[in-house]
């Protein structure tokens, strides 16, 4: 009777540290998700970096179901996410969403606009952050529906930080000064560049977990030395 009574909490508490986890882990991340949304949709107007902390958040939640190695590279491809839009935030001087959305709405997408080596570093920092974004995905295991629907939102969440960034003019819903085919088009424009990049996400991230977990902490080394060329490049714009 009482070796019974010495086994079952052996037995019993691993199981509620687990559940315990998954609680945390799940609320991290909804919350995360909530909060990036928020400021990436203009529900709530605010810094980029308010966006970059749910999403920070999110990296958190994910992580408490990850290895070490997975940790890492999750870690890592936030920090890469961060640091390619900490760029578009050096190139126009301002932190706030609503100016850069604005100011892409009349000089046009980072990526695009001259001189050339800033358009360069812009192109290289989105490149890095995408990678990094197909790496992050890889990082946790998706099982199930719900898994492939909770990945979907917060990876169209990062896609909506960079396309904001990177392609974001202003959307032109409720402005009266501008035609119904003009709103149509600023909306569809903005979808459109943040399907392709949940789509390009999702399809690396399927392709990264055919390789193993070392070897995809590798190629984020690659992606963060790519920004650093990327900072590099833009802190030396005239």
């Amino acid at each position: 009777m009482s070796a019974s009574s010495e086994i079952e909490p052996q037995t019993v508490a691993p199981s509620h540290i687990e559940r315990s986890t998954l609680a945390v882990a799940a609320g991290a991340r909804a919350g995360g998700l909530v909060l990036a949304l928020g400021y990436l949709t203009g529900l709530v107007g605010g810094p980029l970096v308010a966006a970059v902390a749910g999403l920070a958040l999110i990296t958190f939640g994910r992580c408490l179901r990850m290895d070490r190695v997975d940790q890492a590279v999750a870690a890592t491809g936030l920090a890469v996410i961060a640091g390619a839009l900490g760029i578009t935030a050096l190139r126009w001087g301002t932190l706030e969403l609503e100016e850069l959305r604005s100011v892409q709405a009349v000089l046009g997408p980072t990526i695009l606009v001259g001189p050339e080596t800033a358009a360069v570093a812009a192109i290289v920092a989105a490149a890095a952050a995408t990678l990094a974004l197909a790496l992050w995905i890889a990082a946790l295991p998706l099982r199930g529906f719900g898994a492939w629907t909770w990945t979907s939102l917060e990876t169209l969440a990062v896609a909506l930080a960079l396309v904001t960034a990177f392609w974001g003019p202003k959307v032109l819903l409720g402005m009266e000064e501008v035609s119904a085919s003009e709103i149509v088009a600023s909306i569809a424009g903005w979808a459109a560049a943040s399907a392709a990049v949940v789509i390009a996400g999702i399809g690396g991230g399927l392709l990264a977990r055919l390789v193993e977990p070392r070897a995809r902490l590798a190629v984020m080394g690659l992606a963060a030395l790519a920004l650093l060329v990327a900072a590099g490049l833009m802190a030396g714009t005239p």
